[in-house]
């Protein structure tokens, strides 16, 4: 992408942007999601202190972002002191019809 190019997207963002000003504050819950699976009734019943749910996801896999249940972007789980915290990796970009 030239320079011209870029100027010409960074012009069309800040024009969305504005746009989108007076909903700009309004604040939406994000979930951190390390992965999924199902259980039966019967297993959720039997699940214990201490008990493993295993998920499909393997450990360098990372966590996804979802906002509304959509998946807004995907990331890695850190550790900054004695807080964890999500690095974002990846803005996933998804195309409306």
């Amino acid at each position: 992408m030239d320079e011209k190019e870029l100027r010409a997207l960074r012009a069309a963002n800040e024009a969305d942007i504005q746009e989108w000003r007076d909903f700009l504050d309004l604040i939406v819950p994000i979930a951190i999601e390390l992965g999924r699976t199902k259980l039966t009734a019967r297993e959720i019943l039997a699940l214990e202190q201490n008990s493993v749910i295993q998920l499909p996801r393997s450990t360098g896999e990372g966590v996804d972002m979802l906002a509304g249940g959509n998946c807004i972007a995907r990331g890695e789980i850190i550790m900054i002191e004695d807080r964890t915290g999500v690095r974002i990796n990846e803005i996933v970009v998804q195309e409306s019809l």
